[in-house]
């Protein structure tokens, strides 16, 4: 019955949240979506990525420095445990805010990042005056090909030339705080299922012996 209803409710909350995305984000060809927060009006602006954000990619772990706890994440292009291999205590190299971009593999992935971190190697990272969290949405739903006969790579050069719609400032924040409390929310809800899949585990434990 847990596994039910949790494969119900994974399939709702990616469903609910790609239809926003595409409501929320112009359509291909399009300059507005087709919904968006009161007071708001007027076309996005199409603009590179290159031109718009300081890109940089990842460089090597200082194992000497890495801590399992610490100030500052030292972040890998990974997605178990949001990436994160370990900390630094005296030691980042991004300020946040950024937003960093899967490199190898599985590539274009973004996440917003809001604490002071350090990239490892196939990692990248954007620092603009764009929100975040709307940065890291837009991203996301770019198609990002990449051609190579081997295990698919992004480079900064390719990250570069993509474009990007963007609002006015404001609108970008409105967005951004939408589908961040909507990923918390989602992220509640597989925390709270987990939790009833522990117990169910428990008392199956103890009941047949």
């Amino acid at each position: 019955m847990i596994q039910i209803c949790q494969r119900c409710l994974d399939i709702c909350q990616v469903t609910l949240k790609k239809a926003m995305l595409d409501k929320m984000f112009p359509k291909e060809g399009a300059d507005i979506p087709e919904i968006r927060f009161k007071g708001f009006q007027g076309v996005w602006k199409k603009k590179r990525l290159g031109d718009e954000a300081e890109i940089v990619a990842g460089g090597d772990i200082d194992k000497k420095k890495l801590l399992d706890v610490g100030e500052y994440p030292v972040i890998a292009n990974a997605f178990t445990n949001d990436g994160i291999l370990g900390y630094y205590n005296d030691f980042y190299r991004i300020k946040a805010p950024a937003v960093t971009v899967t490199g190898r593999g599985d590539v274009g992935h973004a996440q917003a990042r809001k604490v002071d971190f350090t990239p490892v190697v196939r990692l990248l990272a954007l620092k603009s005056v764009h929100d975040v969290d709307f940065l890291k949405n837009a991203i996301n739903m770019i198609k990002i090909v990449v051609e190579s006969t081997g295990v698919p790579q992004l480079t900064v050069p390719q990250i570069e030339s993509y474009e990007v719609l963007f609002p006015e400032i404001e609108e970008q924040k409105q967005i951004g705080s939408y589908f961040q409390n909507l990923d918390k929310l989602i992220s509640l809800h597989q925390q709270e299922i987990q939790k009833l899949k522990n117990i169910k585990k428990a008392c199956l434990e103890k009941m047949f012996v």
